[in-house]
């Protein structure tokens, strides 16, 4: 239906305005567009075509430099018709000259604002056309009070305003648990609640006075004493100002802490003032959501530490203000939107954890629903989540990520936990910062896990991997010495000295020896992996090993990567490792490499006719890319979607501090498509305490694929252009000028049954048939990868190579290896090994004779479990061994002689 009038207006106004009515995108959620042909527009300033296309842009000789001054608005668009209520505008618009509007841009942005100004409310600004979402834009939330309310409109410069859409605004529905759930546990009586109660609150204080405080109190009461000359005009809003918030957390926590009112009564004044203007509009970039979050939390810590100096009027304005601002937030207002969950996303930060959870414990005595919302999702979707997950102590989303959100959970067991006096998650929380303790190396870096933002890769100076507030929430909850150790060797915490004084407890001193963990960790059932090292130095000199070996257990999806049974290795530098570099979120090269099992050391099979599924276009022939995330403990046990594997067999050697060998088997069928019926993996390392050859790795794989023809390729990807000697790879690295050389023997297929090729430099990043290269400055981007295939085309493909980590002019220590129909016996250094086939656990005899002078230490992993003898067949002396299920080894010192080693218990 179309509706044209026609009236003249005193001051030149023209009035033509068109609706033609379309089904929104969303169900049940109508869309109205309001068609340009004419508005009321201002005929000095403006013209209603574009290159004979209906459009509204200034005239060409009128230029703008601010809107700020201008009275008279361009365009005057009548908001009649609709209900009172909240909607959504959406502006279609694009440049009239893009290239003047690259020449001219200053930020980098290319942003073009307009100036609107919603029927008697403040004007605001919001993007019209910019980088990100080009021109189509949704202008924002518009409140609607009156029948004979007017929208208008001020223009930027070079920019035609082609269409504009209106549909009501639709909140997040809450599910009905949510909607019907009486929280657990409810806030106490009295204020203050958020981070101490009246219970803590005095201990608090009296920590203040210990001299290991004395620098973060400095600070406090400097920025608890210092002017803040700002005016807030209710006419114009203002953006985001976190030194402004910082000023105001500072001086509600010096009132908090000294009952001094000016202090106070500065932070309630600038709380108010600030909310009051704050405008975030329709920025979207650099996920806006966390400084909307920061505000939220702010004031909301004025509210509760401040609350004796504020009256019932005043707290009612600044809870409009908290609410108004929660509707922003990605996750929405009930914190229920669509694709945002607690448990993954940008919905596993600040923004449920800390802020609207900080939010609803402050005002819960006025309004007691939004605490009914975040209470649930925190401890009915969160904790019962979590207590799952951290069966495993490493995090999901990998180094960074991990960290990062993992922080934010710590803010929510924080906050309930000084809230009530006791913890509402499960103990096993205190476990995951061992994590980043396994994964750093030498020179102060990490191995690679997840999608990696903050970690600088191989030629980056001085970078030290550090996220301090992670640690300081860890090492406080958790009483951990040595993660407190952690939080020192990362500087600190010196830019929020407010968190480290209502958290830090000055009795606990921080232990700088890691020597007293074990240098294995197993990682346990949900995320599997093991970590092996041959020592815990911490400088760029050490000649250390560290290896890690993924196994599967379950996927998280979002910045995990598709890389179970992935290898690692650090030796003076990553000499096997990843090749991916996270530069942006959802890129082609983001979803089709460094996310992908190509850009990791591990096996490709390729399936011609795999689908490709979440917008990627290559088939890589690695385990299944995935971004979806359960979001209960029964949706990832009874979904196979999320399940890539479990360990078969995890061991190391007699000493639990420093293991002569670490073991570790799983079968990673599931991590794949069908386009694999089997596939298990081992990994054997040896720590032989030697400074020339410090460590071995045996690495086996044995995948059975569907079909005979579907390509397999073994795959390790190093830093730098691998060399090939002798049929053996020789991969190397260098840290501060030291050099180390890992050589890799492969002994099946052996070199007649196999081909390779190596990809590097620019072709490192070439995804079969596709090119994916990236434009940094890392090493990584010009890496290496080495793909060996066998040459016969069979469902069945048996990888076995053996990695000697040496030092640069170090000679390979001489390995004799036998094949066997089940397990290989291999003799290297002063090892004698029975390593299983990684799919079958031993029961058979195996008997062995050992030669040479010295003692030698036996090793023998993959055995069924059950009791097993050892016979010294030249003294008669028999021992007995009890193998227990998921250890399946057994080692002992021998000198020269032969051995029997067979299934049975004897009987005396």
């Amino acid at each position: 239906m179309t509706i044209a009038f026609i009236k003249s207006f005193s001051f030149s106004f023209i009035l033509l305005l068109v609706f033609q009515w379309s089904l929104g995108q969303e169900a049940g959620n109508e869309r109205k567009e309001i068609a340009f042909a004419t508005f009321r527009v201002n005929r000095k300033t403006v013209n209603t075509t574009f290159d004979g296309k209906q459009g509204v842009l200034l005239k060409g000789g009128i230029l703008r430099t601010g809107l700020d001054s201008i009275d008279v608005p361009d365009v005057e668009v009548p908001l009649n018709g609709y209900k009172p209520g909240l909607y959504i505008l959406e502006a279609e618009t694009m440049p009239v000259d893009p290239a003047r509007l690259k020449k001219e841009d200053q930020s980098g942005k290319l942003t073009l604002r307009a100036k609107f100004k919603n029927g008697d409310l403040r004007p605001t600004y919001r993007i019209v056309y910019d980088i990100y979402k080009g021109g189509l834009q949704e202008l924002g939330k518009f409140g609607i009070k009156s029948a004979k309310q007017n929208l208008k409109i001020w223009l930027p410069g070079n920019l035609v305003l082609q269409r504009l859409f209106i549909k009501p605004y639709v909140a997040p529905a809450a599910p009905v648990e949510a909607e019907n759930y009486k929280p657990k546990v409810v806030p106490p009586a009295g204020h203050p609640r958020l981070w101490m109660n009246k219970e803590s609150l005095p201990v608090i204080r009296e920590r203040l006075k210990d001299s290991s405080h004395a620098e973060a109190w400095a600070e406090i009461k400097r920025r608890a004493h210092a002017e803040v000359n700002v005016s807030f005009d209710p006419q114009k809003e203002i953006f985001y100002d976190e030194s402004l918030e910082k000023a105001i957390e500072a001086k509600a926590f010096y009132y908090l802490m000294t009952n001094d009112s000016a202090a106070g009564e500065a932070a309630v004044r600038l709380a108010l003032g600030y909310m009051s203007v704050l405008e975030f509009g329709n920025v979207s970039y650099g996920d806006i959501t966390r400084e909307v979050g920061r505000a939220i939390y702010t004031a909301s810590l004025v509210y509760d530490w401040c609350y004796p100096l504020m009256d019932a009027g005043t707290r009612q304005q600044l809870r409009a203000d908290l609410m108004r601002l929660a509707r922003d937030t990605e996750i929405g207002w009930p914190p229920f939107y669509g694709q945002e969950s607690i448990v993954n996303g940008h919905g596993n930060e600040s923004q449920v954890c800390r802020d609207l959870l900080s939010m609803s414990i402050a005002i819960y005595d006025e309004d007691p629903e939004p605490y009914k919302y975040t209470s649930y999702s925190v401890l009915e979707q969160l904790v019962p989540m979590r207590k799952f997950e951290y069966q495993s102590p490493r995090h999901n989303q990998g180094v960074d990520y991990g960290a990062y959100r993992f922080a934010w959970e710590m803010h929510a067991a924080w906050l309930y936990y000084r809230m009530l006096g006791y913890p509402v998650f499960d103990d096993n929380i205190k476990n995951l910062p061992y994590y980043w303790l396994y994964m750093r190396t030498p020179d102060g870096k990490m191995l690679r896990d997840g999608d990696m933002f903050n970690v600088k890769y191989n030629d980056s100076g001085n970078f030290y991997w550090k996220n301090p507030q992670t640690m300081l929430l860890c090492y406080a909850y958790s009483g951990n010495r040595l993660i407190k150790g952690e939080f020192v060797k990362q500087g600190g915490l010196k830019d929020n000295p407010v968190l480290f004084l209502l958290l830090d407890d000055p009795a606990l001193k921080p232990d700088f020896d890691l020597s007293q963990l074990p240098l294995t960790k197993d990682f346990g059932p949900v995320l599997n992996g093991m970590v092996a090292r041959t020592g815990w130095e911490e400088n760029k000199t050490s000649g250390n090993v560290i290896v890690e070996m993924k196994g599967g257990g379950f996927h998280f999806g979002n910045h995990q990567h598709a890389d179970a049974g992935a290898l690692q290795i650090y030796h003076r530098g990553i000499q096997v490792g990843d090749l991916g570099l996270y530069l942006s979120y959802g890129s082609p090269y983001d979803f089709n490499f460094n996310k992908r099992s190509v850009a990791h050391s591990m096996v490709l099979v390729r399936d011609p006719d795999e689908p490709l599924l979440f917008r990627t276009k290559t088939n890589d022939g690695g385990t299944r890319f995935s971004q979806r995330f359960p979001r209960t403990v029964k949706e990832v046990l009874t979904d196979s979607w999320f399940q890539t594997g479990f360990v078969r067999a995890s061991a190391t050697g007699a000493d639990a501090i420093r293991p002569s060998f670490s073991y570790f088997n799983v079968d990673i069928t599931a991590a794949y498509s069908e386009k694999v019926e089997a596939y298990t993996k081992s990994m054997l390392f040896l720590n032989l305490r030697r400074d020339d050859v410090p460590a071995v790795v045996v690495l086996q794989d044995r995948i059975v694929s569907h079909q005979a023809d579907m390509k397999k390729y073994w795959q390790i990807n190093t830093i730098r252009k691998p060399g090939y000697v002798n049929g053996r790879f020789v991969l190397s690295n260098a840290t501060d000028g030291r050099e180390a050389v890992t050589y890799v023997n492969m002994i099946k297929p052996k070199e007649s049954e196999r081909t390779f090729e190596v990809l590097a430099g620019d072709s490192s990043t070439k995804v079969f048939e596709d090119y994916y290269r990236v434009n940094s400055a890392w090493p990584e981007a010009k890496g290496a990868r080495i793909m060996v295939s066998p040459k016969a085309g069979t469902k069945l493909s048996e990888y076995a190579a053996i990695f000697q980590m040496t030092e640069k002019g170090a000679a390979e220590l001489p390995v004799t290896i036998e094949e066997n129909k089940s397990y290989f016996l291999l003799k290297v250094a002063d090892k004698v090994i029975v390593l299983a086939r990684p799919d079958v656990f031993l029961d058979e005899n195996i008997d062995l004779n050992i030669s040479g002078n010295g003692d030698h230490e036996i090793i023998c992993v993959g055995l069924k479990a059950g009791f097993w003898c050892v016979k010294d067949m030249e003294k008669g002396i028999l021992t007995s061994n009890n193998v227990l299920n998921g250890n399946h080894s057994i080692s002992w010192k021998a000198s020269r002689g032969r051995y029997l080693v067979y299934p049975s218990r004897p009987y005396r």
